[in-house]
């Protein structure tokens, strides 16, 4: 995907605190029409599976980037701009939304 906004959101050349995902929740959750907290993450880069919640979470930038527990990798990033909102989901290799209980 190339889009016009850069985020390097930590390491390095970040801004803000590292926060957990669950803070980045509502950014995420506008744009997949659901709840990502049910999500589990896989890092395209080590393959570390995580819950979203557990995801590092940047968001003192020009947008919200996500980075894996394990290595730090750049695993979904989001940003709202005038021309549109853009989501870039490459450094991860799957999403996996378990069913909501009574629903399996």
């Amino acid at each position: 995907m190339t889009s016009d906004f850069s985020t390097p959101a930590a390491p390095g050349g970040g801004t803000g605190p590292v926060l957990d995902g669950n803070a980045a929740a509502g950014e995420f959750a506008g744009i997949i029409a659901g709840d990502p907290t049910i999500a589990t993450v896989r890092c395209a880069g080590c393959g570390a599976a995580q819950a979203f919640g557990q995801l590092h979470a940047y968001m003192g930038g020009p947008g919200t980037v996500l980075r894996c527990r394990e290595c730090e990798a750049m695993v979904a990033r989001v940003a709202r701009t005038p021309r549109g909102t853009w989501l870039d989901l490459s450094g991860s290799s799957s999403w996996s939304f378990s069913p909501a209980p009574g629903l399996a």
